[in-house]
């Protein structure tokens, strides 16, 4: 297997990742809901296609339409969660971990959640920061994401568990 290569196709990998959890509220019954989210700290890599290698990307990030993960991550965020799972999204015609109302089941759609400003993962002052929790798994992590924020603002202000 080449340096380029990995098992999953993946682009972000690291020796430990965060599962972060905030509430959000649903856009199809109003209900407030919990809500994960993938996170890799300062040590990760990402896999530069310019440059065809893995690099440090020395800053924390959070990663959004995640489209594969391994086995062992899978079976992580389905013990945490069973509103956390792998769906087919009709906005992206693709399929990604997204997250679901914990009432209705309506698909929450990882651009309000990571996006806009106010989401529940992109928080815009240090008390809206500290709401989110931060999990850390010490286990190897790598995962397939078409989104990636490197160095959010007031990450450091997340309550770590």
């Amino acid at each position: 297997m080449s340096e380029k290569e990995s098992p999953n196709d993946a682009n972000v990998r690291s020796e430990s990742y965060f599962v972060a959890s905030a509430e959000a509220r649903c856009w199809h019954c109003s209900s407030p809901t919990r809500v994960l989210a993938l996170a890799v700290p300062q040590s990760h890599e990402f896999l530069d296609d310019e440059s065809d290698g893995w690099h440090c990307a020395g800053g924390s990030a959070f990663l959004f339409y995640v489209a594969r993960v391994p086995d062992p991550v899978r079976d992580r965020l389905s013990t945490l969660s069973r509103f956390f799972r792998l769906a087919a999204s009709p906005a992206t015609l693709s399929a990604y971990w997204a997250n679901h109302c914990e009432h209705c089941g309506a698909l929450l759609g990882d651009h309000e959640l990571h996006c806009e400003p106010e989401g529940p993962f992109m928080p815009s002052s240090e008390a809206a920061s500290a709401r989110i929790r931060l999990l850390q798994i010490h286990e190897p992590f790598e995962a397939a994401a078409a989104g990636y924020a490197l160095e959010p603002e007031f990450f450091r202000f997340m309550r770590r568990s």
